[in-house]
């Protein structure tokens, strides 16, 4: 039996968090998953080093509220994530985001996953999935996930959050190779189905998050909602109907397409919403829904691509180091990128990195009815 609980939730007083995981897990009788002595990763969303209020990570007072219990119980929690904005420091993302006043209050460990090696796991094409050593050396994850949209996937919730089990610069590198929506999902679910038996709970951060062009630059919403499940597929799943999304996006049509999403055996608690009010998906998602054969054709007249507000650059340069080709060139501290649209791969790190919300969507003519 798969359990899916959701909660109304209004904002991120500690206490009060607290109070709603402790119903949660009465009502789903999930108290005894969590035995005395396990070691527990808690694994939020650290995509970069912002501040709790852009909705781009997840909250640090869901960590610290989950984190009292696991200690409780008599676990050892250890927040640890694999930053995309590791770029200019591990420890920075971990300050900005909250994650290390946590750690300091509640005298646990926030850690960067580099710093435990990786594994290798062998892909069906052949490629090698090299997922962080953590996962061998913990008892269990606890996978805390914020809601969002994603410019390339469409949405980003549990199953998404696993990508940061990935270490360091990897992560681009696997946008190189799996550009499109479609065979990222693959490559996500994957990675899902390696750590599955290490899951013990996901987490859904969604009092406040995000839609319109995430999973950095979007829209802070105010959704007022908090899940947690035992199923990370399920979970996803009906999150996604709630949006509501014309169809599911590209992960959970890959996960429903390999049977791994629960449909028959599972049970709702708590205090579903209905849907979300005025759902904002990327501007730039219908691209993808574009036919194969236009898109070659018509070449140049159907593309979006990645461009910069020249007046929003820091001229920080997170976005050439992150770009997974070298399409990007700078002189860093001096002037904003330029792109190389030939090298581009579409895989927006560029967008999804940027502090300041610079790296914006440049559509070309027949892109721009694709709606």
């Amino acid at each position: 039996m798969t359990t899916v609980i959701f909660k109304k939730e209004s904002n991120y007083d500690v206490s009060k968090l607290y109070d709603d995981f402790a119903k949660m897990l009465k009502i789903g009788n999930f108290y005894d998953r969590i035995e005395k002595g396990y070691k527990i990763l808690l694994k939020p969303n650290l995509l970069s080093a912002r501040t709790p209020d852009s909705a781009v990570t997840t909250n640090p007072a869901v960590i610290e509220a989950f984190a009292r219990i696991l200690l409780e119980l008599g676990a050892t929690p250890i927040i640890a994530d694999s930053p995309g904005g590791a770029i200019r420091g591990t420890h920075r993302v971990l300050e900005n985001t909250g994650m290390l006043e946590i750690a300091r209050k509640l005298g646990i460990k926030a850690v960067s996953l580099e710093s435990y090696g990786a594994t290798e796991k062998k892909l069906p094409d052949g490629e090698n999935l090299h997922i962080s050593k953590i996962i061998d050396e913990v008892d269990g994850i606890i996978n805390v996930a914020k809601l969002k949209t994603h410019s390339l996937v469409e949405m980003t919730l549990a199953v998404k959050n696993l990508y940061g089990l990935v270490p360091g610069f990897r992560k681009a590198e696997y946008h190189k190779i799996y550009p499109s929506p479609q065979r990222f999902a693959k490559l996500i679910v994957e990675l899902y189905s390696a750590i599955e038996h290490k899951l013990i709970f996901s987490i859904i951060d969604g009092i406040i998050g995000m839609d319109g062009n995430g999973p950095s630059s979007g829209r802070v919403r105010k959704f007022e909602l908090l899940a947690l499940s035992d199923n990370a597929p399920a979970l996803d799943f009906e999150i996604e109907k709630m949006a509501p999304l014309k169809s599911h996006s590209p992960i959970v049509k890959e996960l429903l397409k390999r049977d791994l999403v629960p449909q028959h055996d599972v049970k709702w608690l708590g205090e579903k919403i209905e849907h979300f009010e005025n759902f904002k998906v990327p501007s730039n998602w219908y691209f993808y829904l574009a036919p194969a054969f236009l898109t070659k054709i018509l070449g140049k007249l159907v593309r979006v691509a990645p461009d910069v507000e020249d007046e929003k650059c820091i001229h920080c340069g997170d976005c050439m180091n992150s770009c997974p080709v070298g399409a990007i060139s700078m002189e860093i501290g001096k002037t904003p990128p330029r792109f190389d649209y030939k090298k581009c791969i579409r895989c927006l790190c560029c967008h999804e990195i940027c502090p300041t919300k610079a790296i914006v969507f440049k559509k070309s003519f027949l892109a721009k009815f694709i709606k």
